[in-house]
């Protein structure tokens, strides 16, 4: 059941977050979020909460800007011919419809071109610049690519063409040679936002010729195409970048543009409110089948045009031709995987590189980006054909693919991207080496636990907070997306109450239960589950809130990111097991609750836990503080955090074994194993709390020698005896429940996931250790048989018997009788 990802919570200042909630008039369940997402003030959150177009910078600078600017403003005077060269993805195709737009606007004699991704593949190329100069362009101004095309521009300048480059991609350690190269991320571009798409790019230089020009705001009126392709390409939604999108949705949603009205319709959407998961899942497919499986140049046509009949042409197109690009994509990526697991040495290889003959130049990104979800691994798949593959990378947090390639260099013909996308040409027969060579790069670049995926968490979730106004109180921090997703919660102590496949079993819906209160939730792409779960289990849930409404009745509904068995569920369970472990055996034969302390020993200071914590954190002494029951165990972990918080990264919990390894100021031993543990290495030991097995506490006091601080025990004698001993009831519940629901003979594959059921079911109190004591109670007396199957599973089978049993017949039920009453 467990994902194997690594849940981060963010550290919220409790402080902080109740001044921005009083000074912002905000609740505090959205303030902790803001606090925990490094938010300060309340000019800060109201700022990220309305962000403004006045919150723009001056596009004047951006490095080269007023060259451009000049520059395209003579070209548009002279009439000269201008040629914008875009790339064919979403960002490309709406970067050069506004700018398109913009210079028609202006009456310039401009133009446009956009590569086929199958003939030319990415950027610019000297066989089409060489058509573009001939057909009488003067300049040419190139749209989300050019700045690693050293060659191309050179031999643009040399033919008389002028070059502008806008770009937001990664250069390299030279730029181009043109007139202008406008890309915030130029090492001497001091440009404040570095993070712009590049139709975030070309806004700006419009925003800038309208500065220039004295043409107002007018370049606004593109915001719904800008914000379009800064979602579609997936840059992150903080900064500049968050203003645009913020202001941009509302446009989108009420779009003067014909070509992007006829798409929202044709794929149903019209009408109904946009989100970033609209545009990027359902509006920007759609636009990127255009140049994955066809004329990129189309996608211009639409967000240019005004021809209704031509919009809804190409609307349909772009609808078809998505359908076969999502049946192809399907089929790819079933080969990659059918690849990966074939192929591909997940414990050796950090990056996958695979190969396929002749895939869908188009698609294959696409394809990258669902293998690296699925292994998380950063992945390069790579389409051969006649002797040359050309391949699309996407990466993961931690993993800069485009350094990665650059380091690569020699093997390849062509390269460009940026940190998490990326596109490469190679010849076929480098292929290997570039496998083995990025990874050995990749050894040296990233550890082993940047393979593990972290979810990040923004805060824990409670009861009370799950409620229809906190689910809307979210939508404020919308647009989510790179740099500001959805904000995730820790749900802990969920118990499941149903739990099916749906979606063709591809997805998962659950019914979990709080204190009463039963929520729906939907875990995606994790039907597999389905059969992990047992009514009553116990899970942790990293999850978002979002608003369910059916039949015109709202509800809030959990979106599960991830799931694992509930701490406060696995605590407990990791405790009856070491103590089934280690005094299971050894002290139910020798008892009595220990009340007083032991004689005869040099025992030091008897003192509080706190008192305790506070010595051994002011002194620095290596301490090991033994625990032997539950109550106990919680009890030091509060005291930890009270006490010492400069300590708490310096202890840890052990369950009955102990391996020193020498850095941890303060060890919690929980059931210590009575043979193999070498106390010597600690200036102090702590017994805390109840004891409930004398026989075992003195076997184990007597093991220890070294000075030594004895804490108090519990002043009720019973205390260590909660939640251990099972009762005459117990025993009763338990055999009718075994007898009623599990037939003759029967596998208890999880005694933890039993115990659970059996406790909901026979509204008892019930646990591993109690069930085991129960399974060798009625053992004893004839009852049942039993056989160890696994860790911790037992195959049952029932005695038929003619008499009554007696549980006094029972040797471990005498005894753990025996120790309740202090007899033993």
């Amino acid at each position: 059941m467990l994902s194997g990802k690594s849940w981060v919570f963010r550290e919220a200042d409790r402080e902080a977050a109740g001044r921005i909630a009083r000074q912002a008039g905000i609740s505090a369940f959205l303030a902790q979020i803001l606090a925990a997402r490094g938010l300060k003030d309340a000019e800060e959150v109201k700022r990220f909460l309305n962000p403004s177009i006045d919150g723009l910078h001056d596009p004047f600078l951006m490095k080269d800007m007023d060259k451009a600017v000049l520059r395209i403003s003579e070209a548009v005077k002279n009439g000269e011919r201008i040629i914008i060269y875009g790339d064919y993805d979403v960002d490309g195709i709406t970067g050069t419809s506004v700018l398109y737009s913009f210079l028609r606007r202006l009456g310039a004699d401009a133009g446009y071109y956009i590569p086929d991704r199958l003939d030319e593949g990415y950027g610019l190329s000297v066989g089409a610049l060489e058509g573009i100069i001939s057909g009488g362009a003067k300049l040419v101004i190139t749209v989300d690519c050019g700045i690693t095309a050293l060659e191309e521009a050179g031999y643009a300048v040399e033919n008389g063409a002028g070059l502008i480059i806008t770009d937001h991609h990664e250069p390299k350690e030279n730029l181009p040679e043109a007139h202008a190269v406008v890309n915030p991320l130029r090492p001497d571009c001091g440009y404040p936002f570095k993070e712009l798409a590049g139709v975030g790019v070309v806004y700006k230089l419009v925003h800038a010729m309208c500065k220039k020009l004295g043409l107002g705001e007018i370049y606004n009126d593109y915001l719904d195409l800008v914000a379009l392709g800064t979602v579609a390409d997936v840059v992150p939604l903080t900064g500049e970048n968050r203003i645009i999108v913020k202001n941009g949705i509302p446009k989108i949603e009420n779009t003067g543009n014909l070509g992007l009205k006829t798409l929202a319709g044709s794929c149903g959407i019209a009408g109904k409110p946009v989100t970033t998961w609209v545009i990027g899942f359902v509006i920007a497919p759609r636009i990127n089948a255009a140049g994955r499986v066809g004329d990129a140049g189309r996608g211009v046509k639409l967000f240019t045009t005004q021809s209704r009949e031509e919009a809804d042409a190409i609307a349909a197109q772009l609808n078809d031709e998505n359908r076969f690009r999502q049946e192809t994509e399907l089929e790819i990526y079933r080969q990659a995987v059918d690849s990966v697991d074939s192929t591909v040495d997940l414990e050796r290889e950090k990056v996958i590189v695979i190969e396929g003959n002749d895939w869908h130049q188009g698609i294959i990104g696409i394809v990258a980006s669902r293998i690296t979800e699925k292994y998380y691994r950063p992945c390069i798949l790579i389409s051969t054909a006649d002797g040359i593959g050309k391949g699309s990378g996407r990466s993961i947090e931690g993993f800069n693919l485009f350094k990665a390639l650059e380091h690569c260099g020699s093997l390849l013909d062509r390269y460009g991207g940026h940190e998490l996308a990326a596109g490469l040409s190679l010849r076929q027969e480098n292929i290997d080496e570039f496998r083995r060579m990025i990874n050995r790069y990749a050894d040296s670049a990233m550890k082993k636990s940047g393979l593990i995926q972290k979810v990040r968490i923004d805060a824990r979730l409670h009861g009370g907070d799950v409620s229809v106004d906190s689910a809307r109180q979210l939508e404020l921090l919308a647009p989510f997306g790179i740099g500001n997703p959805t904000p995730v919660f820790a749900y802990e102590g969920l118990k499941v109450v149903e739990s099916r496949a749906v979606g063709d079993n591809r997805h998962l819906k659950l019914k979990l239960e709080d204190n009463g209160n039963v929520m729906d939730a939907i875990a995606f792409n994790m039907g597999n589950l389905a059969g992990e779960f047992e009514n009553s289990d116990v899970l942790d849930a990293a999850c978002s809130l979002e608003i369910n409404a059916w039949n015109g009745i709202e509800k809030v509904q959990l979106n599960i990111r991830d799931i694992r068995p509930g701490e406060s569920a696995l605590k407990e369970d990791r405790f009856y097991v070491s103590l089934d472990a280690c005094v299971g055996k050894h002290g139910l034969k020798s008892g009595a609750v220990l009340s007083r302390l032991p004689q005869g020993k040099d025992c030091g200071e008897e003192m509080s836990i706190g008192g305790v914590m506070e010595e051994t954190g002011a002194a620095g002494r290596r301490t090991a503080i033994l625990v032997n029951s539950l109550e106990g165990l919680e009890s030091v972990e509060k005291n930890i955090i009270k006490y010492s918080p400069g300590i708490k990264k310096d202890f840890k919990i052990c369950y009955t074994d102990f391996v020193d390894d020498g850095l941890d100021i303060i060890t919690v031993i929980v059931n210590p194993d009575l043979k193999g543990i070498d106390f010597g290495t600690f200036d102090t030991v702590v017994f805390w709390g109840a004891w409930p097995f004398k026989g075992y506490f003195h076997k184990l006091w007597n093991s220890i020698g070294g000075r030594k601080v004895l804490c108090g025990f519990k002043d009720r004698p019973e205390a260590g005896f909660d939640g251990i001993i099972p009762e005459r009831h117990d025993l009763a519940a338990f055999y009718r429940y075994i007898k009623a629901n599990c037939g003759p003979s029967f596998r208890i594959k999880d005694i933890f996931s039993f115990a659970r059921r059996l406790s909901g079911n026979r509204k008892i109190s019930m646990n591993y250790f109690k069930v085991r004591r129960c399974l060798d109670i009625l053992e004893e007396i004839g009852v049942l048989k039993q056989e160890a199957e696994g860790e911790y599973g037992v195959y049952v089978r029932l005695c038929s018997r003619s008499g009554k049993a007696n549980l006094e017949d029972s040797p471990t039920f005498r005894s753990l009788r025996s120790l309740k009453r202090g007899t033993g």
